[in-house]
């Protein structure tokens, strides 16, 4: 017998699991590499929901020396904020 609404659950928490968990490496990694997250960046990356988005962040920080690094997407990055 298959229970489909279990495993749509389960996809749902394995979704979150891999948004929560690249979340908490983006966060690391920027800390290990010295770059200052300042509250309305870390809101911005903790409320993503994007795992593509999280991985390319990711991808940036690994060489990133300010959050511009990091979050460049061809905009301009606002002061004290991102």
């Amino acid at each position: 017998m298959t229970y489909r609404y279990r495993s749509e659950y389960a996809e749902m928490l394995r979704a979150e699991g891999q948004v929560h968990g690249g979340v908490r490496a983006l966060l690391l990694l920027l800390d290990h590499r010295g770059v200052v997250v300042p509250d309305a960046a870390r809101k911005r990356i903790t409320s993503c929901t994007d795992t593509t988005v999280i991985e390319t962040w990711i991808g940036r920080a690994v060489h990133a020396t300010s959050l511009s690094d990091v979050f460049d997407d061809g905009g301009p990055v606002r002061p004290g904020g991102v």
